[in-house]
């Protein structure tokens, strides 16, 4: 028997997170930078001090280039710039 139209079904998507996707991995001393989200919204860049998530996945303690510490769980609009060796 072959298959008709009246047979056909909708597939559908399954789901997955953002964070699943495209998993963020950085180590202490690393550096994020987080992107504006409005036009005229400077960036800000945010230092880890602390790796809470299993293999260097968020969430993460950052400090600010103001001093304030916060627990962060960064989106799409953060991007991890990777801790600089110092140079002789």
């Amino acid at each position: 028997m072959e298959p008709s139209a009246l047979d056909w079904q909708p597939r559908t998507a399954t789901p997955v997170r953002y964070e699943e996707a495209f998993p963020m991995h950085a180590t202490v001393g690393d550096i994020l930078l987080v992107h504006g989200r409005i036009v005229g919204q400077n960036d800000r860049t945010a230092e880890v001090v602390e790796v809470l998530g299993p293999d260097g996945t968020p969430p993460y303690r950052v400090r600010f280039e103001d001093g304030h510490e916060t627990l962060m769980s960064p989106g799409p609009d953060t991007v991890v710039q990777p801790r600089q060796e110092p140079t002789m």
